[in-house]
């Protein structure tokens, strides 16, 4: 029994932080972008996130999520562009929890939502 005992323990103990790595990375606050219904052609994107840049495009109606850095410096900075759609851009410069970017035709930005609770990431 004892043997039994010690050998669940010590698989516990070599498991757990394979499992807290799973866990932080699902953890990260989130960058949603949302792109509307009624645009009528794709449109592409540039995502700044502190020199890291993610180059894609969103087709209408389409949504992606981007994890940003658990703990961000205090100087964090992350940009979003529509280089060759529209003039429009959003700066974050300041810690979140997860951030919804709505973006309508165009590759205008409509509006933007903000939260700070640990539970709006999911």
């Amino acid at each position: 029994m004892l043997k039994r005992s010690a050998k669940w323990i010590s698989i516990a103990i070599c498991m757990a932080p394979f499992v807290w790595v799973v866990i932080w990375f699902h953890c990260r606050p989130i960058i949603a972008l949302h792109y509307s219904d009624e645009a009528k052609e794709s449109i592409g994107y540039f995502l700044n996130d502190n020199d890291v840049i993610t180059k894609r495009g969103l087709n209408p109606g389409e949504s992606v999520k981007y994890p940003a850095a658990m703990f961000p410096k205090p100087d964090m900075w992350i940009l979003l562009t529509f280089p060759f759609d529209s003039d429009d851009f959003l700066e974050i410069t300041k810690p979140f929890s997860r951030i919804d970017v709505f973006i309508g035709p165009g590759a205008k930005i409509e509006g933007t939502e903000v939260r700070h609770g640990f539970f709006a990431r999911f």
